[in-house]
């Protein structure tokens, strides 16, 4: 396809066809590990994937970047839409042509697809709602014997901020002795270093 231009001086604006657009995110997918983060590993990464297509000299690395960015945006737009979003003319996962080649590329990734956390409450530990739906009724029940209203549902809140508070402190301490380990492993390096230089350099 050939390249337009629009004014003199701008760059070339490079016109892709339903099939380039295809291979190009099927290539791209292939070659990931091109894509280190490492510094200019992007541009040599570019290079290969156009050089593939044969669009070297039709297409930038600059302007291949940006069609992928492009299309990960509306990916990602399509795979998480807000609220309300898709049925204003907006595309969707159903009516996005390259959805489906772009889930096989990048469904997989943690930054689309998160590990899953587990929670590590007890499983009969009520979660948010209910706790605060019973709460109203647990400060109405009263002890039978008594008269007293029943404290039971405050006294385990006030039991899991106190786990919470001990498991934050626990972290914390460990944490400092980390750190310490890892200034006394140091210390130590510089310290055997500073006695083989003694012993390398004359007195």
């Amino acid at each position: 396809m050939a390249a337009q231009k629009d004014q003199p001086g701008d760059e070339y604006t490079f016109k892709w066809t339903k099939e380039q657009t295809a291979d190009f995110i099927k290539t791209r997918g292939e070659n990931d590990h091109l894509f280190t983060g490492v510094k200019n590993s992007a541009t040599v990464g570019w290079r290969t994937v156009l050089e593939k297509l044969g669009l070297q000299g039709k297409v930038t690395p600059l302007q291949a970047k940006k069609k992928w960015d492009n299309l990960k945006k509306r990916y990602k737009d399509c795979k998480c839409p807000g609220s309300g979003e898709g049925v204003s003319g907006k595309p969707t996962a159903a009516t996005w042509p390259w959805f489906g080649l772009m889930d096989e590329v990048m469904g997989q990734r943690p930054s689309i697809r998160p590990p899953v956390l587990i929670s590590s409450l007890p499983e009969d530990t009520p979660g948010p709602s209910t706790a605060v739906g019973d709460q109203s009724e647990r400060e109405d029940e009263t002890d039978e014997e008594g008269g007293q209203p029943a404290t039971t549902g405050r006294k385990r809140r006030r039991d899991r901020g106190d786990e919470l508070l001990e498991l934050i402190k626990e972290d914390m301490q460990y944490q400092r002795e980390a750190e310490e380990r890892r200034e006394q492993e140091s210390r130590d390096r510089m310290e055997r270093l500073f006695s083989i230089l003694e012993r390398l350099v004359p007195k």
